[in-house]
């Protein structure tokens, strides 16, 4: 049970994420959030469904033709967290233990400022390949639409895309 709970929120991840990339290629000025679970995804925006469901569309017909590099979004929650926890955790080894004197811990700082610009690099592809092995899934073979619905949460359209998988 919870195995295709899973299973049907990483294919919702897959398509929420290739659903805002078409969006971000028709409405560059759009803003966009997304959030999956295993019933769809929900995208929090300034779009209206009327621009947001032919991109659904899309999306779902692409993933089912084998595109699924539309998959893997660079903003991705996923990627965002990993960046976090490398740049924390760097941090915190790097300058060392708390009861090391002021002086030795200011001398280590230039180091770990390094260390967090190159935690931030590979967050990037370390968080595509996150995605891809572990928080999207792109079989949407037997994925179909169902419903989408919208309603105002704060100043954004919340457009939840209801997804059934056989």
């Amino acid at each position: 049970m919870i195995a295709k709970l899973l299973r049907r929120t990483r294919r919702n991840h897959a398509l929420e994420h290739a659903t805002i990339t078409l969006l971000n290629r028709r409405h560059p000025q759009a803003r966009l959030m997304g959030i999956s679970g295993p019933r769809g995804f929900t995208l929090y925006t300034n779009l209206t469904a009327e621009e947001v469901f032919p991109a659904v569309k899309d999306a779902l017909r692409l993933l089912k033709a084998g595109q699924h590099a539309l998959a893997i979004q660079p903003n991705c929650g996923t990627t965002l967290l990993l960046a976090a926890t490398l740049t924390t955790t760097t941090a915190y080894l790097g300058l060392g233990n708390p009861q090391l004197a002021s002086r030795e811990r200011r001398e280590r700082f230039p180091q770990v400022i390094l260390l967090n610009a190159l935690m931030i690099l590979l967050a990037r592809p370390l968080g595509a390949w996150l995605q891809a092995n572990v928080t999207v899934d792109a079989a949407l073979d037997g994925a179909e639409i169902t419903s989408i619905l919208t309603d105002y949460h704060q100043n954004y359209r919340r457009i939840r895309v209801q997804v059934k998988h056989t």
